[in-house]
């Protein structure tokens, strides 16, 4: 069978008439059937009190605004004016915990890295002296919880508070409608009713 695409494959190829499958450049995701579950509070606290002010503010950033982790690591200092994000979708007032973490953190950035160029907010050793972003580890690699973890625990108090207010979920989040219905079908989950009543 292999030997007879091989012959036919090759005048076709000659002539340029091989079929090219259109889908092939199209990243097909598996869609996501996991339940997402609520964060425990004090290891949130914990990761909210940080030592590591970097570790502090993107917790803050993630479990108060809910932005994924790959928006963290792309938002640059001019993206923050007088405590108002600007991302490519949406705008974002940030809450006054994430300021307090903000101005620690970039204290930080400044008594440690004094010349650097970089634009991005988040910076670390490696990227202070270039001008690309951190890595998808950077801060996360030392708490006890992950980026994902804690947007979707922040996703899941928005679907009670607004008792799975779809339009909202998806212009709050940036979520599509799928991906926003996956945390409203947990509206009706004995255990998840019952942690946030």
């Amino acid at each position: 069978m292999e030997t007879r695409q091989v012959v036919l494959k090759r005048p076709l190829k000659g002539r340029r008439a091989i079929f090219t499958n259109p889908t092939t450049r199209i990243n097909a995701r598996p869609e996501l059937r996991n339940q997402p579950l609520p964060v425990d509070t004090s290891t949130l606290r914990a990761a909210l009190n940080d030592p590591d002010p970097a570790r502090a503010f993107a917790v803050a950033m993630v479990a108060f605004h809910g932005i994924s982790a790959q928006e963290l690591r792309q938002i640059k200092l001019t993206d923050i004016v007088d405590g108002y994000l600007r991302l490519p979708d949406r705008g974002i007032p940030l809450a006054e915990p994430v300021r307090v973490r903000l101005r620690a953190y970039l204290d930080h950035r400044v008594e440690r890295w004094p010349i650097t160029a970089n634009p991005h907010l988040l910076i670390n050793r490696r990227t202070a002296p270039r001008t690309t972003p951190v890595d998808a580890r950077h801060p996360w690699h030392k708490l006890q919880v992950n980026a994902q973890a804690v947007r979707e625990d922040r996703i899941l108090h928005e679907v009670f508070a607004t008792a799975g207010d779809l339009r909202r979920i998806c212009e709050l989040f940036g979520l599509s409608v799928t991906a926003a219905a996956r945390y409203t079908s947990v509206l009706d989950h004995p255990d998840l009713a019952e942690t946030n009543s």
